[in-house]
């Protein structure tokens, strides 16, 4: 059996290979010995699914798993989103969610995220405990620990409605239901389908919502992953250009992350998405707590909190590490580079609350995506952002960890060494402002690089002279 590792938000396997069912019942009666040994086990624990092959089976076999130990347990009757299922965790107080999801990773994966009673990650020693407790020894020693007490109570639920409901207290929805809006969704085949239109509620109402990939399809035509970036979302950017909608809105499969598309058909950077959100609570919100952003993010985020004198505080990547800010008040926003944000009321990533605020942005300043843009950029000026990620041989991991640490600042670009952060990866800061990060995926056999700059040619040199560095034969 493979070491089963929950990397920075949570576990994933190849279906069949490592995610199988031997396995999944073994992490299962891990978490069924972590709930009853360090959580209160008073008020359950919550299982959602996604849309892959596989999910709800696993979601199922879980919860049998759960209700043997004694755990009683909510078990979602449709795929839902992650951001869903958290919300529900925290309006019932359960001890623990277990969603099934590989995120955005393509269809042969599948995977497991757990989420504490705060709705956010666990930490690192919690999850140390369920992977300590992961082999065939200790599922027999579980199970005849706690097999043999009452059986838990199983109860059915369909979080949808109540998250809905929350979100429509909470946010401008009236403001964009008597709007002229039109909007295009991509739910690539994911858990999001109709929940935009349901929400806005568009019967009776001008606006006008329209949505592709929205049907449950496990091997995700036409997409390479279900990820909202540049290169899956070109049928996206097209019906746009065709068909003059206001913007176009995408959705990973769980829709904890959001991918938008202007007017124009433009594909938006990342770093973008969170500039929108970033001056959507600065200068509609008259929001002024810090914003949180990990160090993969653009420095033109500090560049606008800046310009409003607010503080920015930088984490290594990992939701977790960026949650705990938003969960003690101590920001107003946080985000990521893959398009994950979360905010003072949503305190892990939520895609379908981040593109409530960008639409209700574009209604209140009466502009384009591309005009709030424009104006935008006038403060943080331009800037260029790099990305590489490369595959490797798992069995080269510790290598690569090793020879991250014979790169030297000069070999990639000869600037002027401003600082040099190794909390996450590797990231060299110069003088230019021109930065670049590498680091090793926590949850695939993937080198993930980054860069920034001034001017592309110098984004892209970084990552060529990196790529030199480093041996990944």
């Amino acid at each position: 059996m493979k070491h089963i590792k929950f990397g920075t938000d949570g576990w994933r396997g190849i279906i069949a290979d490592d995610f199988k069912y031997e396995n999944i019942d073994l992490i299962a009666w891990s978490i069924a010995a972590f709930v009853k040994e360090k959580l209160s086990n008073e008020r359950g624990v919550i299982i959602g699914y996604d849309t892959r092959f596989n999910s709800k089976e696993t979601a199922q076999r879980i919860s049998r798993i759960l209700l043997d130990s004694g755990i009683d347990t909510y078990l979602a009757i449709e795929p839902t989103p992650t951001p869903v299922l958290t919300s529900e965790v925290i309006s019932r107080g359960c001890d623990l969610g277990i969603i099934i999801t590989a995120s955005h990773n393509d269809f042969k994966w599948n995977g497991i995220k757990l989420r504490n009673s705060n709705g956010t990650a666990l930490l690192q020693d919690e999850l140390d405990f369920i992977e300590s407790n992961i082999s065939i020894t200790k599922s027999k020693e579980i199970s005849e620990k706690y097999a043999r007490n009452i059986k838990g109570l199983l109860t059915e639920i369909s979080p949808k409605e109540g998250y809905l409901e929350d979100l429509r207290d909470k946010l401008p929805i009236s403001d964009i239901s008597k709007s002229s809006i039109r909007i295009l969704v991509d739910n690539m085949f994911g858990t999001t389908a109709d929940y935009i239109e349901d929400l806005i509620d568009v019967k009776g109402s001008p606006v006008v919502i329209d949505s592709i990939n929205n049907y449950v399809n496990p091997s995700f035509p036409g997409i390479k992953k279900p990820e909202p970036i540049k290169e899956n979302l070109s049928k996206l950017s097209q019906r746009i250009k065709n068909e003059n909608y206001t913007l176009g809105l995408a959705f990973d499969l769980d829709g904890d992350r959001v991918g938008i598309v202007d007017e124009n058909g433009e594909i938006l950077e990342t770093y973008q998405i969170f500039l929108l959100l970033l001056y959507y609570l600065l200068e509609h919100q008259n929001e002024r707590l810090p914003v949180v952003k990990s160090i993969s993010v653009s420095n033109t985020i500090s560049s606008l909190a800046a310009h409003y004198k607010v503080p920015v505080v930088e984490t290594p990547i990992g939701f977790k590490y960026l949650s705990k800010y938003l969960l003690n008040a101590e920001a107003m926003i946080a985000g990521e580079e893959s398009s994950g944000f979360g905010f003072l009321d949503y305190n892990d990533r939520d895609g379908i609350v981040s593109s409530i605020y960008i639409i209700h942005l574009i209604i209140e300043s009466g502009l384009s995506i591309s005009q709030i843009l424009e104006s935008i950029n006038k403060i943080t000026g331009p800037t260029y952002i790099g990305r590489k990620d490369l595959e490797f041989n798992s069995r080269n991991r510790s290598d690569l960890i090793n020879a991250l640490k014979n790169v030297k600042a000069n070999d990639i670009y000869d600037f002027g060494l401003s600082y040099v952060d190794e909390r996450d990866g590797l990231k060299f800061s110069y003088n230019d402002g021109s930065w670049i990060l590498i680091r090793i995926s926590g949850t695939e056999n993937l080198i993930r690089i980054y860069s920034e700059s001034i001017n592309q040619e110098t984004a892209d040199i970084m990552i060529a002279n990196l790529i030199k560095c480093i041996d990944l034969s």
